[in-house]
């Protein structure tokens, strides 16, 4: 037995308990990207704290958090409101994302392992079955996020993938709207069968033009609903 070696050292590290501010923070932002703060609205700090059950300190620390990340403006005197993105900016993150996506898919696909395309699958039938069985928006959300993230994460580019979830929350703020089009839900689904596909095929070429078409019928349908 090692002499140096502790009872400590059989455990692994206790997850650290979040601040009440995290907490408040992880709150907003749900609320934020789930649709239930609504763009134009003003939403006073004390009104936010009285809801939330909380002083007014974790709420402003969360609010000032949620201001450096561009997700809520403050208005002097008058509390916070959404961002608002512009239609110039929707062309621009849909390009940035575009560049991302086509970027991690050019370095990962030819050396995607059977069990990585397997849990693409696995993400398109989930998003599938969501569709069929009592759809919920945040969940489809959710799992479009996990589809889209998938190869960026395989990229092993940290800052590639911290870039691109900035990206999605911005997209998700703008992009809800569009997915009350009757039949868009059926038709992301349609196109991330055609990513899956060129993707097990291991065909760059092809994965890339999925993702470019695929990303441009989103833009084109949040541009629609654009207010």
């Amino acid at each position: 037995m090692n002499e140096n070696k502790t009872l400590l050292d059989d455990f692994g590290h206790l997850p650290r308990p979040k601040s009440l501010h995290e907490m408040v923070y992880e709150n907003l932002k749900a609320a934020i990207l789930n649709g239930k703060f609504v763009v134009g609205v003003t939403y006073n700090e004390l009104e936010l704290a009285r809801e939330l059950g909380v002083s007014r300190t974790p709420v402003r620390e969360a609010l000032l958090k949620l201001a450096a990340e561009k997700l809520v403006i403050f208005q002097p005197r008058r509390g916070v409101t959404v961002n608002y993105f512009s239609k110039k900016d929707i062309e621009d993150l849909f390009e940035l994302r575009q560049a991302i996506e086509e970027l991690a898919a050019t370095r990962v696909v030819e050396n995607l392992s059977d069990d990585q395309i397997k849990k693409v699958e696995s993400i398109v039938k989930e998003q599938e079955e969501c569709i069929k069985n009592n759809y919920e928006e945040t969940l489809f959300l959710e799992i479009d996020k996990r589809f889209h993230l998938f190869l960026i994460e395989a990229s092993d580019n940290r800052f590639m993938v911290q870039t691109y979830n900035t990206i999605r929350d911005y997209i998700t703020i703008t992009a809800r709207e569009a997915l009350m089009e009757e039949g868009r839900p059926s038709i992301v689904v349609f196109e991330h069968k055609a990513i899956f596909k060129a993707l097990s095929e291991k065909n760059v070429e092809k994965v890339n033009e999925a993702i470019k078409k695929h990303l441009i019928n989103t833009k084109l349908s949040v541009m629609k609903y654009h207010t």
